[in-house]
């Protein structure tokens, strides 16, 4: 493997299959492994990917539009430049690829011009499932192939967690050695219902980190509650100045709204709230499962959106990872069931594989 690159597929559709593959990239990378991560819009003809933001932004603002959008997942091979696409493939076949990593299902068409182009027996393909059960982008397409190796970090069929991504190399927290704070935010998109919990949860006193996805959410701040971004100019299928993929610029946006973005090339920064925080209050997407099973940090669940997250919920309560926050409210919001579900999943995390340690050894 060491003299052959692993191609890591990813789409910037949503940071659950945006960041990981980066992790993985980053982390093989590490290893002495040649990687090149590939992300999905940039053969997507242009005109339809200049519309992504605007629908992040309608997603962002109406919950229920974003919930319509989970159930009309399209055929991607209408919208992917031909041209584009066959250059790739081309560049592929040449090189003899033949190990690729997986995260969108979307990916699944291109793959298998590329299996029959090469016509080989030793391509191996793992296909990444970050969500415990198909997620939309995998319906649309056949999964079943000899390349094709499944591999799923949660997995609601078997009520497990079968692979969890060390998202760095900190050591996990003590949790009362944590910040006495609470990490809120809606994942990539800043989609779902978090900003209706905000006001309760100030009048209990509870300190919260806000990851706000724009401005318009930044009105009637409170004291004590800090408040970060993403950069609204960054877009995941563009590189940076060393012609890199990297993580989405995010900072804490200061009292004149100033704020300072940053990355680094080892994971995104928001883990660093979330591993030194009492829990993540957040629809249950599946980047915020690995970043819980990473963190030691549990989940107080809210709102889904589609079908697979709320398997996603409905497993990490079951696994005692997570409670949903009407569960939590009943229990008087209290923060000894929250360290219940922090020493659940620190038992855990020893008995779940690192997917990057196994896929060196396999």
């Amino acid at each position: 493997m060491a003299n052959e690159t692993v191609t890591i597929l990813c789409s910037g559709v949503a940071l659950g299959v945006y960041v990981p593959p980066l992790i993985v990239s980053y982390q093989l990378r590490c290893k002495g492994i040649t990687t090149e991560v590939v992300v999905l819009e940039n053969y997507i003809i242009e005109e339809k990917r200049r519309k992504i933001p605007e629908a992040k932004v309608a997603f962002h603002r109406n919950f229920k539009v974003a919930l319509a959008g989970t159930k009309l997942a399209k055929d991607i091979v209408l919208s992917l430049d031909p041209s584009l696409v066959s250059d790739l493939l081309q560049i592929w076949k040449e090189e003899k690829r033949r190990r690729f990593i997986v995260f969108s299902g979307f990916w699944l068409p291109i793959l298998e011009q590329y299996v029959y182009r090469r016509n080989s027996q030793d391509i191996v393909i793992d296909l990444c499932h970050v969500d415990s059960v198909i997620s939309p982008s995998w319906k649309l397409y056949n999964k079943n192939h000899v390349s094709f190796r499944h591999v799923w970090f949660t997995n609601w069929a078997e009520k497990k967690v079968s692979f969890r991504l060390g998202i760095s190399h900190h050591q996990t927290i003590l949790y009362n050695k944590r910040h006495d704070r609470f990490v809120i935010h809606g994942g990539g998109w800043g989609m779902g219902t978090y900003k209706d919990k905000i006001p309760t949860l100030e009048k209990l006193g509870f300190k919260l980190d806000v990851i706000a996805y724009e401005k318009k959410d930044l009105v009637n701040r409170k004291k004590g509650n800090r408040y970060f971004m993403i950069d609204s100019r960054w877009n995941p299928w563009e590189r940076d100045s060393h012609n890199q993929f990297q993580f989405p610029p995010f900072g804490e946006v200061k009292q004149d709204e100033a704020v300072e973005f940053r990355n680094n090339p080892a994971f995104q920064e928001p883990y660093h709230l979330i591993r030194q925080s009492m829990a993540v209050i957040s629809k249950p997407g599946g980047a915020t499962l690995l970043d819980s099973i990473s963190a030691a940090t549990p989940i107080i669940l809210l709102e889904p959106c589609g079908e697979h997250e709320e398997k996603n919920a409905q497993l990490w309560e079951y696994l005692g990872f997570g409670i949903s926050y009407e569960k939590w409210a009943d229990y008087g919001w209290s923060l000894k069931v929250l360290k219940k579900l922090n020493l659940n999943l620190m038992k855990a995390r020893g008995r779940i594989r690192d997917y990057v340690e196994w896929y060196c050894k396999s």
